[in-house]
């Protein structure tokens, strides 16, 4: 197979097919969107997790940084925030650059939640792929990356279309 037939095979994805990839992509994200986290009674969802795992992995950051990089508005972030302050999950220091502002951080608690949170997604993971060869996991492995890194590059178009969408119904 030429490579200008490869590219035309990838161009031209049959409609059935697509069908089925949305069926299958929608019923993985409602799967994933269908679970919380509670915490001491209180509900802890994913919004705020995933604040808590940003904070983890990029250190402290200030609010917008936060909501930037997780894709929420400040309000939505802001309320995250408490939640997980009023949790004991993060905690608020001076910016040494500029003491007016606020970081916020991941506190030993919140990093002791992460640690038992990474064990158990990794538990569950395994469970889920119970019965995969390690051919079909590195292959899985490789198109999900795909499908990230165009989900990352194609963003800013998509997030206007879905604007557009909802705004002209």
């Amino acid at each position: 197979m030429t490579q200008a037939s490869k590219t035309d095979d990838r161009a031209l994805v049959e409609p059935d097919l697509l069908t089925g990839l949305e069926q299958q992509f929608r019923t993985f994200v409602m799967n994933l969107t269908k679970s919380k986290h509670s915490l001491n009674g209180n509900r802890l969802d994913r919004l705020a997790l995933m604040i808590l795992g940003t904070l983890s992995h990029q250190g402290p950051l200030r609010l917008s940084a936060i909501a930037d990089r997780c894709g929420f508005d400040q309000s939505t972030a802001s309320r995250q925030v408490s939640a997980l302050e009023q949790a004991g999950l993060l905690e608020r220091t001076t910016d040494p650059e500029d003491r007016r502002a606020v970081l916020l951080k991941t506190s030993p608690k919140g990093k002791r939640l992460l640690q038992r949170l990474e064990i158990g997604r990794r538990k569950r993971l395994e469970r889920l792929l119970n019965g995969w060869t390690t051919d079909e996991i590195a292959t899985f492995t490789e198109l999900l990356g795909r499908l990230n890194e165009s989900t990352e590059r194609h963003y800013e178009e998509n997030a206007r279309e879905l604007e557009q969408e909802l705004n002209n119904g």
